[in-house]
């Protein structure tokens, strides 16, 4: 089940609404049957006293994503959140982490997504999700449940500030470099596959800058050196043959004209059919005989 969620608020860029124009070209691409569409505030919302910008407008979609999701997730269809930026990855990951016994977490992402409130330089949500997934952060964002950080790996990160490497060391988050995946597609795939090995479940962030901006440019921070496209979808692929899918999102579409679209369109949707390769069904909810 895919979930439209155009969300604009939790992105640093001066050009975030560009993510809303994404997202409208992924509408037309999506099966009606299978889509759904998350109500994001228009306005910007303000930081309500706190450090993260936006957080008002930030709450309510995201309890609006919360809303929308349950029912998914109760007939057993893995949901699938995509054209918003990172914080939209935030309310699936708590829906199937409650929903699965070990959920496995690959994070795809340029960035570790691991800044705190109290010290980012952009007071950006986006930049904070995986923070608060594992617990730390705002208040009104920290994730119920929480995730573990054993069953966390990071995936093609390449653009740390020095505190969120402090935290990856502290929390002991497994990381597999993009530069580890120029011995070739078997040895990042092997990688995953050990790491996600005995989940219930695995979830799958996707942030598009993730991959070399050789490849696709549709992404507000591109950062060089990423991973290929074929590299990207080549692991998926392995991971939900592996583990069922449990939950997803791709973030961070944003092209930049028309031209920009229709070139990078493709990669996206091909990563969406990555995801909904697996043969396996979302796993049953924890507890459940």
């Amino acid at each position: 089940m895919f979930f439209l969620m155009p969300q604009w608020q939790g992105s640093p860029s001066a050009r975030a609404m560009q993510l809303a124009e994404g997202a409208d070209l992924l509408r037309e691409d999506l099966p009606a049957s299978a889509l759904r569409e998350v109500p994001v505030p228009l306005e910007a919302g303000d930081a309500m006293g706190t450090p993260v910008a936006r957080l008002s407008s930030l709450v309510r979609a995201r309890e609006a994503a919360r809303t929308a999701i349950e029912p998914a997730l109760a007939d057993g269809r893995a949901p699938i959140i995509v054209g918003g930026d990172c914080a939209t990855s935030l309310p699936g990951l708590e829906a199937t982490a409650r929903s699965v016994d070990r959920l496995a977490v690959l994070w795809f992402d340029a960035h570790a997504d691991l800044q705190h409130p109290s010290t980012s330089p952009s007071g950006s949500a986006s930049g904070m999700t995986l923070r608060h997934a594992l617990g730390d952060g705002s208040p009104d964002l920290v994730a119920a449940p929480t995730i573990a950080a054993d069953d966390v790996t990071l995936i093609g990160a390449r653009a740390l500030d020095p505190e969120e490497a402090d935290e990856l060391e502290r929390l002991g988050i497994a990381v597999l470099h993009a530069d580890a995946a120029e011995t070739g597609a078997d040895s990042l795939r092997s990688a995953i596959l050990e790491r996600i090995a005995g989940a219930d479940g695995v979830y799958i962030h996707v942030d598009l800058d993730v991959l070399d901006p050789a490849e696709f440019g549709s992404v507000h921070s591109p950062v060089p050196f990423g991973l290929s496209v074929a590299q990207l979808t080549d692991a998926i692929r392995a991971a939900v043959a592996e583990v069922p899918l449990a939950g997803a999102a791709i973030c961070e579409f944003a092209p930049a004209d028309s031209h920009r679209a229709a070139e990078d369109l493709p990669t996206v949707l091909r990563t969406l059919a990555a995801l909904t390769s697996g043969t396996g069904s979302r796993p049953a909810q924890a507890g459940a005989a």
